[in-house]
């Protein structure tokens, strides 16, 4: 990713790519097997003794291909930011901005429901590797720079700034669907169905940005 801040510096083996096809086959199997890892134990307590172990290679071969833990989780998230960043792209071509905030919340949220345990153990990943907390922070930087645009393009949104409009849905968007599906599911509450929770969350964008500012825009006329 292009908008990693300075501080991120990938380490050595992040991008390297197996040079055979049995190689990268071998790759994509300690990469499953650290996912299902993480997933499961969370970032703290997966080692690499598990990953060997569900992955069924010895340990030799996994450093081979991955210096540390650190730089195979970081390689999963690198996987999961794009998914979430592309997961609403092209999501905004009709002329009903209603029906577009709701489709664009359907796709978010059911990516982030597919990804939901690795979702969580990168968010507790980011608190102790300062390279995580750096591709977190890209992906919202990106995210809430393409809804920024957006907003900064639209002809009711003048009497809000578009930047921190962006920040402030994009936020509860974010933490809307932590709360629900990672911190809620753990704790044994009922989840809302993805498609609820979308309606939920496109009436409250569309009533913030759109109806409100075209109110005031009625009332200021002559």
């Amino acid at each position: 990713m292009n908008e990693i801040p300075v501080p991120f510096r990938a380490p050595k083996r992040l991008r390297e790519e197996a040079p055979t096809a049995k190689g990268r086959n071998t790759q994509a199997r300690i990469l499953e097997a650290g996912r299902a890892v993480i997933e499961e134990r969370g970032y703290f307590d997966a080692s690499v003794t598990d990953i060997t172990e569900r992955s069924d290679v010895a340990l030799g071969t996994f450093y081979r291909y991955f210096e540390n833990k650190d730089v195979l989780f970081l390689r999963l998230l690198e996987t999961l930011v794009t998914d979430l960043y592309e997961s609403v792209s092209g999501s905004w071509g009709k002329e009903d901005e209603m029906e577009n905030l709701r489709n664009s919340s359907l796709r978010y949220l059911t990516a982030y429901y597919a990804n939901r345990k690795l979702i969580a153990a990168m968010i507790q990943m980011s608190g102790a590797v300062p390279a995580c907390a750096a591709l977190w922070w890209a992906l919202r930087k990106r995210t809430y720079d393409r809804m920024k645009r957006y907003l900064a393009a639209s002809k009711i949104t003048h009497q809000l700034d578009p930047e921190l409009t962006a920040t402030a849905l994009g936020s509860m968007v974010e933490q809307f669907a932590y709360y629900w599906y990672v911190e809620a599911e753990r704790n044994g509450k009922p989840v809302p169905k993805l498609e609820e929770a979308a309606d939920v969350l496109c009436q409250i964008w569309y009533r913030a940005v759109y109806e409100n500012n075209s109110a005031k825009t009625e009332r200021r006329k002559p």
